[in-house]
């Protein structure tokens, strides 16, 4: 689609334009530039005198892991270290290499790349599901298994994106029949009820209230014409766990390429100093997070690329290319409940980086509830977003998610509590939506008085005329839509602000 778009030289400045006028397709091709020099960053230099650990796809767990000659093979024998690797150490993977499994990272490290090629991989899938001789047929038409264990799967990723599985959960339905949470079939008789080209259910707990057909057997059921394995080069599970798990504070991870992850690819609780840099974090999440939770009756599926739940400072994301995640690219979030619980939000930065087909490119929260609501002070204070391309909030993985018309580039909910100040979106471009580019909105002002709204200047938005654009404003929220007085209404938050839309 070819669509030219007028735009100031103030915006266009701010994203680096060299001309007045771009297209939608030029857009594109910029970005593409963007991601692959994202991609090609070069590495960090360790500190002089700082300890130096190695990883290679080629090394061994019975070498000392000191020298690239001597490297450990696996993350596995790097969790053998925990504990022991101390703050101002640096934990270097191979580049070109892959390495299973995931890590859990220690306070005060830094964890980066070495040699030449693309970055590492951290995938949390345990093994390419592409082997013909691992996937049985089933006495179902069309459905075959694959013992991949009790962690549960989110979704498959076929040939490195080329497709993914639609992952298929019951509802479960008061006269005690299920249907199918995706396509609203029947699913009373357990994988013998899948009907699509690579509809899933993965049978991986006898806990679960989907009985009688939940026997905990580890299975995933695939609905396929021919083998999977056969019909596939690479076959990924995101199975339930993180990429990365934040163990404590001042770690830095940098030029590492994070997927396949069913949970979080990068989360911890409440940090200071999480530093990631320079990073691909992409096919996040999709496992489930529990069953009945928030009165609904059928598990809760999440997963962010990038998360922080609880307090944090000094939290910044920076030149990072984020993509196909079932809930958020970056967030950081709380729900506070007692009065006495500080939960600050303080010095983030989401900067330069490209977030595409994500469910919300940015989401964030700090709920304060109940009896804590007036008497607990916690805020978030110094929240820079600023010169990021996100694209497609709500396309791709994320759209099966049963709550998908919530989607939004930047979300944070309506009403919670989210008292800011320092706040600033800025210079950033919002390119399509499914649902609407941005939902801000605080139900608290500020202790002096003032409102929790950003400064919002120098962004440029792309939609269509008539749509939904969203939501941004203090107290009780106001609809807005793509036409011809939202510049006008918006226009006390800032200065240099594009909105661009075409006709439907």
């Amino acid at each position: 689609m070819k669509i030219s778009i007028a735009i100031s030289c103030a915006a266009a400045a701010a994203l680096t334009f060299s001309a007045s006028s771009v297209t939608l397709d030029e857009l594109r091709e910029r970005t593409d530039r963007r991601i692959e020099s994202i991609r090609a960053t070069p590495d960090l230099v360790p500190a002089p005198g700082a300890p130096v650990y190695y990883l290679s796809e080629g090394g061994s767990d019975e070498a000392d892991g000191r020298t690239p000659a001597t490297a450990w093979k696996t993350t596995a024998r790097l969790g053998e270290e925990k504990g022991k690797i101390a703050p101002g150490s640096f934990v270097l993977f191979e580049r070109g290499g892959l390495f299973r499994g995931g890590f859990r990272a220690e306070p005060g490290v830094t964890y980066a790349a070495y040699g030449k090629g693309p970055k590492p991989r951290i995938y949390s899938s345990p093994e390419n599901g592409a082997d013909p001789s691992r996937w049985e047929k089933t006495d179902a038409k069309n459905v075959w298994r694959y013992k991949i264990g009790d962690k549960d799967v989110g979704t498959m990723v076929f040939n490195d994106g080329e497709a993914h599985a639609i992952k298929i959960l019951p509802i479960y339905n008061k006269d005690g029949t299920y249907t199918q949470q995706y396509g609203n079939r029947p699913f009373n008789n357990g994988y013998k009820d899948l009907a699509e080209d690579l509809h899933f259910w993965h049978d991986y707990s006898d806990k679960t209230d989907f009985k009688p057909f939940a026997k905990g057997t580890g299975y995933v059921y695939l609905y396929s014409e021919q083998n999977p394995g056969s019909r596939f080069k690479s076959i990924e599970f995101n199975v339930r766990k993180n990429g990365i798990g934040v163990g404590g504070d001042d770690i830095h991870i940098d030029n590492l390429c994070i997927k396949y992850v069913g949970a979080h690819g990068i989360g911890g609780g409440t940090r200071k100093g999480l530093h990631v840099t320079n990073c691909e974090l992409g096919w996040i999440g999709g496992s489930i997070q529990a069953e009945r939770i928030f009165g609904r009756r059928w598990a809760v599926r999440f997963g962010n690329a990038v998360e922080l739940y609880g307090g944090c400072d000094d939290y910044v994301v920076d030149n990072c290319y984020v993509y196909q995640v079932y809930d958020a690219g970056l967030t950081q979030q709380i729900n506070v409940e007692k009065p006495d619980d500080l939960k600050d939000q303080k010095h983030i930065r989401y900067t330069r980086n490209v977030i595409e087909k994500c469910n919300y490119s940015i989401e964030y929260f700090l709920s304060i509830k109940g009896e804590a609501r007036q008497g607990n002070p916690s805020r978030m204070e110094d929240f820079l977003i600023e010169k990021n391309i996100m694209w497609d909030a709500g396309v791709g993985f994320c759209q099966q998610r049963p709550d998908n018309s919530q989607a939004a580039h930047i979300k944070s909910w309506r009403n919670f509590s989210n008292r800011a100040t320092g706040y600033v979106v800025r210079r950033n471009l919002f390119a399509r939506a499914r649902e609407m580019e941005i939902e801000i909105s605080s139900g608290l002002l500020n202790p002096d008085g003032t409102d929790s709204m950003p400064k919002f200047e120098g962004n440029v938005f792309f939609g269509v005329k008539g749509q939904r654009f969203g939501v941004i404003n203090q107290g009780k929220p106001e609809e807005l839509v793509y036409d011809d007085e939202l510049a006008g209404k918006l226009a006390p938050l800032g200065g240099g602000n594009r909105f661009l839309y075409v006709e439907k």
